[in-house]
């Protein structure tokens, strides 16, 4: 039977969530009102419990310490396991990675002491982080099942494929082993890229709810909130990539040695040992997007049509469930999905660069300590990436405070600016670590100004990264005249 269906406007309804009491700014202005705390939230308390102990005073030499460990570390590698200038690389490399986990666990303990708003924003908040988590953990479920079937198909690819004629890999590794090395390095690709993916969504869900929270009161506090999430995730993307590599690099090298110890180990063949890193990573990468993807399109798409056109729902409005599904597919195909994606491209750079660095340095007849120099550049300059990036992101912040709290506060300032100012810290002194690394381990005694070459090369990649921002800025900015004339013809 048919029936007449027609749109029908809700009534305006008055909800906690008008109810200007309830809001982050009346909790800033009113200190008698506390905001709600996260309490059903187990890991993200013990990692505020962990940032509370290490921030305190009593722990600043252990603070200290661990800063200090990481040359130490080095150094009593040198000294007591290998000398040798590819594996002291590798090592320092996988050191400073994991630092920077640990600096990214500080600056997310830091995002976790900030106040999560009201109780009303918390009941919007915590539908959306359930279920990006749920989403979560039901998809990559099945992308695991699928990448262990593909790593078992890989591996009978390899394993009977004939021996490449010439390969000194042959005298270290039979075709079955070089089939385990790449199964094996196909898995821990696609786990790092799951737990890359993880970040970015288990960040954003508990970032977004305190950038709310903060942004009625403070501007320099939301705009760091914001910046720090997103960077969080970041670290913890390059600095996978380069552990997860390294590792692998280091237990291939140290089986070399062992296998023949008087020989200087084929240390160019490596990295071709460990493509299945980035298949791995590419695999996860693709359905983490796909999925994620459409999942939020459809939820888009359906929040519109049913809410905005036949009810009149307004568009984000918490009362239509449509808007949480959008928002839950926004952190598993943005979030997760991108980070996923962006592990992937920078594992499959590096591993690339490797690749043709080692080629070269091959075909060109160097030194063992030359060769080393060109197939562990890669990493060197990711490590370089991590360390200017970081100090960047602190360089992010503009004036505390609020015009709404504080009426001589005076106009906000644009927020790409305060990002620039970051990113303007972090170009300058990549600028400065790419030469020394250029000096360091392209150096070529024969040619001794050939590493000039390659510097110039690094400075016209800055270049470029920094005319994309640019250029981008002035064609959608709208104080510019692209966007403007488009406004006005409209």
């Amino acid at each position: 039977m048919a029936t007449n269906r027609k749109a029908i406007a809700p009534e305006p309804l008055r909800t906690e969530y008008d109810d200007v009491e309830n809001s982050a700014v009346f909790a800033a202005e009113k200190p008698g009102i506390e905001t709600v705390v996260d309490d059903d939230d187990y890991w993200g308390e013990v990692v505020l419990d962990l940032y509370t102990k290490f921030s305190s005073a009593a722990y600043k030499p252990i603070v200290i310490g661990l800063v200090l460990s990481v040359p130490a570390s080095i150094f009593v590698f040198y000294v007591f396991i290998s000398s040798s200038f590819s594996n002291i690389i590798a090592f320092a490399a996988f050191v400073i990675a994991l630092f920077y986990v640990g600096v990214s666990m500080g600056i997310l303990g830091w995002i976790l002491a900030q106040p999560t708003g009201t109780r009303a924003m918390k009941e919007v908040a915590d539908p959306i982080r359930e279920g990006s988590e749920g989403f979560f953990i039901t998809q990559y479920g099945t992308i695991f099942k699928l990448a262990f079937l593909s790593s078992i198909g890989l591996f009978f690819i390899y394993a009977i494929r004939e021996p490449v004629p010439g390969s000194r890999l042959n005298d270290y590794l039979t075709t079955t082993q070089q089939a385990v090395i790449t199964s094996l390095s196909f898995l821990i690709g696609a786990n790092c890229s799951a737990i890359a993916g993880y970040a970015g969504i288990w960040v954003s869900v508990r970032a977004n709810v305190r950038v709310a929270a903060c942004s009625g009161s403070d501007y320099n506090k939301a705009i760091q909130l914001c910046f720090r999430g997103g960077a969080f995730a970041a670290i913890i993307n390059v600095a996978l990539a380069i552990a997860g590599i390294s590792f692998l690099y280091l237990c291939l090298s140290f089986h070399f040695y062992n296998t023949l110890p008087n020989r200087n180990p084929p240390i160019e063949d490596i990295p071709i040992l460990l493509v299945g890193f980035g298949f791995g990573a590419s695999f996860v990468a693709m359905f983490a997007q796909l999925g994620g993807g459409i999942f939020t399109k459809a939820a888009d798409v359906g929040a519109d049509l049913i809410g905005k056109v036949e009810v009149g729902i307004p568009e984000d409005d918490a009362r239509n469930p449509a808007v949480i599904a959008d928002l839950v597919g926004d952190n598993v195909g943005d979030c997760a999905g991108q980070c996923a994606d962006l592990f992937e491209s920078i594992s499959a750079e590096i591993l690339s660069a490797m690749i043709l660095g080692g080629a070269m340095s091959n075909q060109a007849g160097f030194s063992f300590e030359q060769k080393a120099g060109f197939i562990l550049f890669p990493m060197m300059v990711h490590s370089l990436d991590l360390t200017v990036s970081t100090i960047g992101v602190f360089f992010v912040g503009t004036k505390p405070g609020h015009p709404s709290t504080n009426s001589n506060y005076g106009p906000l300032e644009d927020p790409l600016n305060v990002l620039k100012r970051g990113y303007y810290v972090s170009l300058i002194l990549a600028m400065l670590g790419l030469f020394w690394i250029c000096r360091t381990f392209l150096f070529v005694q024969a040619l001794p100004n050939a590493y000039l070459f390659f510097f110039a090369a690094a400075c016209v990649g800055v270049v470029v990264s920094f005319l994309f921002v640019m250029i981008t800025q002035y064609y959608t900015d709208y104080t510019y005249g692209p966007v403007q004339s488009i406004a006005y013809s409209s």
